[in-house]
């Protein structure tokens, strides 16, 4: 006795020749490197800019004076 296979929910079976795409075919894999790439940049600039401007000097004044 054979069991029917459910096709309406998951779709035909895969191909057993085909195999699957490489990693960076994918969409996901890109995003997920270009927001750590960007987060890489963001943090590179603000140490540079950390580094290459003074430092500002706020004076406080009490409002009796």
């Amino acid at each position: 006795m054979s069991v029917p296979q459910i096709t309406a929910l998951t779709g035909p079976p895969a191909r057993a020749h085909e195999a699957p795409a490489p990693w960076y075919r994918y969409f996901w894999p890109w995003l997920v490197i270009a927001l750590v790439a960007s987060a890489v940049c963001a943090s590179l600039i603000s140490a540079y800019l950390a580094v290459h401007t003074p430092d500002a000097v706020v004076e406080h004044r009490d409002a009796s004076e």
